[in-house]
């Protein structure tokens, strides 16, 4: 009856924190590779949970190395990347477009963002893979000499992983089209000052600044063209628990677990860093454990059993680095471009004669620099459970089984002593961001902002972008601004023109936000960057114990597991409110050696 109560809880437990996902994941904090429950258990359920006497010390020792590697890259992209992706599969790609494109489709990132020409254009192509060596140490100690079925176990397992989010970019035009005057800086950019490539953007490299104007790199969730590789010990994970019923052919328990972080804790420096551990916090739980034994040969040299492990923790709250969106730009949006602003605004009016709060302070930064914070994060509930089949005979034993894990959504809050600076940085969009004096080359910091604008598109150009010449004259004068006003000087009141040595009339007007909108702290998308996981996998392990009768005997196994990361199709219907899942698609196999003791 206790064995079919635990099956009910298993079942419970996956079917409650199994969750369907529809925005991107900006940090990617996958399973741990210490919390396998099927690669601690195999091979060694013959050696604990023993019907021992009472003055008995038992346990068993094992050193286990593994390799494993994700497949499926597809999922992860998705995960990454969501519904800017185009095609499927393994064509997805996204699209970057500059706005002087034509044809641009709705879910092209605008190339104007990433200090590229107007006119470039480009497919770009990812293919994540995860590689971890990992050596596990475990110790298994039954203290039956002390209280009947009481025993303590310790796992702590070593990792060197490689994260390699494969980039390819594939450039169709890799642009002409100088930056006109006042888009980036006061006078005309040359193409060949620009980036070359959205690559070079997401690897942190930037325009060198000129005229006065600054051109801040990216420097958080960052895209590595090379493969990222960290070393490090993951959790080390004990537990002590006591075999309340316990027989020949069965036993229950009761344990409690703690994990105490080693790992590696996320600093968003890439999108795809490399982890080793859960993120690096503490955990604390409960596990049950049972099996029963349901045939046993008549010299009782061989036997059958069913075997269960059910492991749940609370994962405490722990500092980590994480990258925001903006609610209303959408996903991604975190790759957009800001203009520094100062105040109070210098020699700049509206034609009302209304100042505005600020203006642009000849500074260009990427906004994940701004949006990435120290957060305080924490799991509520984490499950990885085992139902297992070992058959036995004589020196051999073989184990099969199933493995689930799974977690719920992070809780993320922002820390106490971390602000979020406001009245500071607004969205460029495509504004253009000086005017112009006229007849004259003499510029104007403008406090034209965009708060409307998003990752795909600016507020002033068409979104499937313009070459001709009149749409993209009028774009000029920042028709589509948040709150458009014809930009004056103040001493004397002047009015500001979009080009350059231009006629004092209405048609070259250029406008100004009067008020400019900021970005604050509650544009931030906290709840989207939320992220679960959960996953499905299969297990077999077969090993060879050298049983002389001695107190010492050694055992040597081989394994290997398929896991399937959980995902929603790509065509959920409906979505809405469903959280990114960070599982991971996996193969490993090992070798698991040690002794058991009596």
């Amino acid at each position: 009856m206790k064995i079919k109560y635990f099956y009910f809880i298993a079942l419970t437990i996956a079917t409650t924190i199994t969750y369907a996902e529809q925005n991107v994941a900006t940090s990617f904090n996958t399973r741990s590779i210490s919390r396998n429950a099927a690669r601690d258990l195999a091979g060694w359920i013959n050696y604990i949970n023993k019907d021992s006497s009472e003055n008995t010390v038992y346990g068993a020792i094992s050193v286990t190395p593994e390799y494993n590697q994700t497949f499926q890259p597809n999922t992860i992209t998705r995960t990454l990347f969501g519904d800017n992706l185009i095609g499927k599969n393994c064509a997805q790609h996204l699209k970057v477009s500059g706005s002087q494109t034509e044809n641009r489709g709705p879910q092209d990132l605008l190339a104007d963002y990433f200090y590229l020409a107007s006119d470039f254009e480009s497919n770009v192509y990812f293919k994540p893979i995860i590689d971890n060596t990992i050596l596990d140490f475990g110790f298994y100690l039954g203290l039956d000499a002390w209280r009947k079925g009481l025993y303590f176990w310790i796992h702590a397992p070593f990792a060197h992983t490689r994260w390699d989010i494969n980039i390819n970019e594939y450039i169709i035009n890799s642009g002409i089209n100088n930056a006109p005057a006042g888009y980036y800086t006061p006078n005309e950019l040359d193409s060949n000052l620009l980036l070359d490539s959205f690559t070079n953007f997401v690897n942190g490299i930037s325009v060198q600044n000129t005229q006065n104007i600054a051109f801040e790199e990216l420097k958080f969730a960052k895209m590595s063209s090379e493969r990222l590789i960290k070393s490090r010990m993951a959790e080390i994970r004990t537990g002590i628990g006591w075999n309340f019923l316990i027989a020949d052919n069965y036993h229950a328990g009761i344990n409690g677990q703690l994990a105490a972080p080693t790992g590696l804790r996320p600093d968003a420096e890439f999108l795809f860093e490399p982890l080793v551990g859960n993120g690096h916090f503490w955990e604390l739980g409960i596990g049950l454990n049972a099996q029963y034994i349901f045939w046993r040969n008549e010299d009782e040299t061989a036997r059958c059993s069913f075997y269960t492990d059910i492991n749940i923790t609370h994962l405490f709250r722990t500092r980590q680095a994480r990258s925001f969106d903006l609610t209303k730009a959408g996903t991604l949006s975190r790759y957009m471009l800001t203009t520094e602003m100062t105040s109070p605004a210098v020699n700049l009016q509206g034609a009302n004669g209304d100042i505005p709060l600020a203006q642009f302070n000849d500074t260009f930064v990427p906004l994940a620099n701004i949006t990435t914070l120290d957060v305080e994060v924490s799991i509520t509930i984490q499950a990885d459970i085992v139902v297992m089949f070992n058959a036995t005979k004589n020196n051999w034993s073989f184990d099969f089984g199933y493995n689930y894990w799974g977690r719920s959504a992070d809780n993320i809050t922002l820390r106490d002593n971390e602000s979020f600076e406001e009245k500071v940085f607004a969205l460029k969009g495509d504004a253009h961001v000086f005017g112009f004096l006229p007849n004259s080359t003499n510029s104007v910091a403008l406090s034209a902002t965009q708060d409307k604008a998003t990752i795909h598109q600016g507020k002033n150009l068409p979104a499937l972008g313009s070459t001709d010449p009149i749409i993209i004259n009028n774009a000029a004068k920042n028709p589509s601004i948040d709150f458009p006003q014809p930009a004056q000087t103040t001493t004397p009141a002047e009015n500001l023109l979009y080009i350059q040595n231009g006629t004092n009339i209405a048609n070259n007007f250029i406008n100004t936000s009067v008020p400019p909108i900021f970005i604050t702290r509650n544009d931030l998308n906290f709840k989207g960057a939320e992220t679960g996981g959960s996953s499905s996998k299969l297990f077999t392990h077969i090993s060879y114990t050298w049983n002389d009768k001695v107190e010492w005997q050694p055992y040597l196994g081989l394994g290997g597991e398929i896991e399937w990361g959980h995902h929603t199709k790509q065509n959920c219907t409906p979505c809405d409110n469903h959280i990114a899942q960070c599982s991971t698609s996996q193969w490993g196999i090992w070798v698991k050696t040690g002794v058991t003791f009596n």
